[in-house]
């Protein structure tokens, strides 16, 4: 993982340069990145997740759905605010909100073995953070690197087959971490585009389904989930 952030924020800086030298800039800012700005944003996600159930101490493993295909499409607003410093070093704070629609099926595995009778599906719902950035401003490029916390909502249902009736379901919010890198270039002095790759581990949290017949409590169970995704936008700056 900090391979990739690494070598994306290597790749981004290394073409905002070579952009600023084709178009005879200076590699030093001119362009001041200083302010707030609001922005709209759409992107593709994917991720892997677990649904374990926790009935004994190493069960979570063995008994429960794994979630490989988790990927759908995402869109929403972000906003925040940068302060540019002399020597081209720019640290902001940024939110983002975003509708999404993750989602995969699988089937039930009791010690690595399929049961034909129940499946599962998992849906991932809105997302959202609330990040640190820190950026080297080259002119109208603007390459950086992001951290901060990650929330997103889920829905998990456990299903009859072949039906795909469900008689058990939970929804739940939980909160993990971001990384991510990018680049922003300014195409006037309001309006910015931006490319984001960003990275997402939300850990391991206990969630309790309930029966869909009669809302009785099932074993609890626990979530593991981490999503990739990337991202455009564009923001107006104030």
């Amino acid at each position: 993982m900090k391979t990739i952030l690494l070598a994306t924020a290597f790749f981004l800086a290394h073409a905002g340069m070579a952009s600023a030298a084709d178009a005879g800039l200076p590699a030093s800012a001119t362009y001041n990145w200083s302010g707030g700005y609001i922005g709209a944003q759409a992107g593709y996600g994917w991720g892997d997740a677990r649904v374990g159930q926790t009935f004994a101490p190493d069960s979570f493993g063995g008994y429960g759905w794994g979630y490989g295909g988790l990927s759908g499409g995402l869109s929403g607003l972000y906003a925040g605010y940068m302060k540019q410093f002399d020597g081209g070093l720019v640290l902001g704070v940024e939110g983002d909100y975003n509708f999404a629609n993750l989602k995969d099926t699988t089937v039930y595995q009791a010690l690595g073995v399929d049961d034909p009778g129940f499946g599962g599906v998992l849906e991932l719902n809105p997302i959202g953070s609330a990040r640190l950035r820190a950026g080297y401003a080259m002119d109208r490029w603007l390459p950086f690197v992001t951290a901060g916390v990650a929330m997103a909502h889920y829905k998990h249902s456990t299903v009859f087959l072949p039906s795909g009736d469900a008689y058990a379901d939970v929804e739940d919010t939980i909160a993990g971490y971001a990384l991510g890198a990018g680049a922003e270039y300014a195409v006037s002095d309001n309006w910015v585009v931006r490319g984001e790759y960003r990275f997402a581990d939300f850990g391991r949290h206990t969630s309790i389904r309930h029966s869909t017949f009669d809302g009785a409590a099932a074993n609890p169970d626990a979530i593991e989930l981490k999503t990739h995704d990337i991202r455009l936008g564009i923001a107006y700056r104030f």
